[in-house]
């Protein structure tokens, strides 16, 4: 009995010591095909338009981030990418971007800027 409880003990160690551990911000929210209406527009109307507001006159010459044209144009020739995942300077003032939202925006991206 001994020796079942200690291989069992064995085993359970060998295979929890196994598993690659993430968090749910690196995983969690992935979408194969993602649009610019259900997953985009909201991800920058919530970290993005505190700033980039259509007609933000403000001292920082903000580009615009309202629309499906102007997050397109952003993502595909602006520097949005560099911005918010190489050299974190973006959301201004606010927490990086989670691994997890940076993908969904190249997922985007790279499935041709579904609507």
């Amino acid at each position: 009995m001994k020796k079942l409880i200690l291989i069992l003990a064995i085993g359970s160690i060998g295979i929890l010591g196994s598993c690659e551990s993430s968090t749910y911000d690196e995983i969690g929210g992935y979408v194969d095909n993602p649009s610019f209406e259900k997953n985009i527009k909201p991800l920058f109307d919530s970290q993005c338009t505190t700033c980039h507001f259509q007609g933000n006159t403000s001292e920082g010459n903000y580009t615009e981030l309202f629309d499906y044209e102007t997050i397109r144009q952003s993502v595909e020739y602006g520097s949005t990418i560099r911005d918010i995942d190489t050299t974190k300077t973006m959301p201004k003032g606010g927490a990086p971007l989670s691994k997890a939202k940076i993908k969904l925006i190249l997922q985007w991206k790279n499935t041709g800027f579904q609507p």
